[in-house]
């Protein structure tokens, strides 16, 4: 029996990860996350997300990565994020030295609610 369209779809899904780009990130794919880049690849699909976060972009990965935000997300974009955890989404978060405070982020209204939160 050949694959069907929607098989194949939730395998591209399940192997897609979404690095953000839109807010000032730190480190990406192409800069700072070189190397990391290079050994996913072979067995993950790596997207950029330079625009708004929206739970239709966040539905096509099976991760959400943010690797050092630089600027405050907006009410929209946490709701987008929780509803995308809520149904099965995977958020790795990658901040440093210094926290919220020096990184100029809000992140932590996001973290708190899961009990976890970024040290200052």
């Amino acid at each position: 029996m050949a694959p069907t369209a929607e098989t194949m779809e939730d395998k591209q899904q399940r192997n897609t990860i979404i690095f953000n780009a839109s807010k000032s990130e730190l480190f990406t794919p192409s800069n700072g996350l070189k190397s990391l880049n290079r050994k996913l690849r072979s067995q993950w699909k790596i997207m950029n997300n330079k625009e708004e976060i929206t739970l239709d972009r966040l539905s096509n990965a099976s991760i959400f990565a943010l690797c050092g935000s630089r600027e405050k997300f907006t009410g929209a974009e946490f709701s987008a994020i929780k509803t995308y955890m809520e149904t099965g989404g995977s958020l790795l978060v990658m901040l440093g030295e210094g926290g919220e405070s020096r990184f100029e982020t809000n992140l932590n209204f996001l973290l708190e609610e899961y009990g976890v939160f970024v040290n200052n």
